[in-house]
């Protein structure tokens, strides 16, 4: 259950977010393995199956071996009860966008498709306005990467006492302040595409610094929250009124320790990882990233 929230004046020393932080810092992009199986059968519930099987198998190859994916994928389609001479077409796609569906299904009367994604964010528009900092924080290791399923606090709000900084990001350099800043935790969204510092497959298309928020403008980010999680769950199973971990991540595949299995939640987040420019603090480069489930405020 979330905690009560409530707004902190200047004196005060701030908010914590805590996040079980999941995903691979600094990785390079997704992998997705997508099963498009034009088939005529009567029971598509069985042929959904059928596909969804073929591609979580062959995700688990990925990205190392995309010849022994398909070819699992393949196999394990037949061992469904799928024709090989039906299967019209299994491939492998690669992207660096972050917010394409981890897994989707969907049907039609002609036949069925299924895909999983691993693997990591490589750089995009979607993450949230709070920052990482490496060497400050429980949330990473002391490579500045990630630990796996760990609980860890995200300070917000409480200016640090060597940098002054309060841990907040002005995505686009428009100076947008505190009404931006609410506006980018509610839809998670800059008009900006931001990358990883040396962590990214092709060149950057936008920017891998980005402008320190300064001051304590973030008395917004309870309403944020707020406002975020009131768009409901997307993946509610047992109709508890919210996405819980398990239902926004499944099991990993290959060496993967998670796989995202609702990638429309607004429980799922994603966090830069930065270093500091210089202080005083005007700039910060986004050295990786961090998928992350929002567990809680405070």
């Amino acid at each position: 259950m979330l905690n009560k929230w409530k707004t902190k004046t200047p004196r005060e020393r701030g908010q914590f977010l805590v996040i079980a932080a999941l995903a691979m810092a600094v990785l390079m992009g997704f992998t997705a393995l997508v099963i498009d199986m034009g088939l005529f059968f009567e029971d598509r519930r069985h042929l959904q199956n059928s596909a969804d099987a073929a591609a979580l198998a062959g995700v688990a190859e990925l990205p190392q071996n995309p010849n022994k994916a398909i070819a699992v994928a393949k196999t394990w389609a037949t061992n469904n009860g799928v024709d090989a001479g039906n299967v019209k077409k299994v491939e492998v796609r690669t992207t660096h966008f972050p917010n394409d569906r981890a897994i989707g299904k969907t049907t039609s009367n002609v036949g069925a498709q299924a895909a999983a994604v691993i693997g990591s964010f490589g750089g995009g528009n979607s993450m949230m306005p709070w920052a990482i900092l490496q060497g400050d924080t429980n949330c990473l290791d002391v490579n500045g990467n990630a630990l796996f399923g760990t609980d860890c606090q995200v300070k917000v709000g409480a200016g640090d006492s060597i940098t002054g900084w309060y841990g907040a990001l002005d995505y686009d350099g428009i100076g947008g302040g505190s009404s931006e800043y609410l506006s980018n935790i509610i839809d998670n969204t800059t008009d900006t595409t931001y990358c990883g510092a040396g962590n990214y497959v092709d060149p950057c298309p936008g920017n891998t610094t980005v402008d320190a928020l300064s001051g304590n403008k973030v008395g917004g980010t309870g309403q944020g929250i707020d406002d975020r999680l009131a768009q409901g769950p997307q993946c509610d199973k047992n109709g508890n009124g919210k996405d819980d971990f398990s239902e926004v991540f499944g099991p990993g595949a290959g060496s993967y320790d998670y796989t995202v299995i609702c990638p429309n939640s607004p429980w799922l987040i994603i966090i830069p990882i930065v270093s500091l420019n210089g202080i005083p603090v005007s700039q910060v480069t986004i050295q990786g990233w961090t998928l992350a489930y929002l567990e809680s405020y405070s």
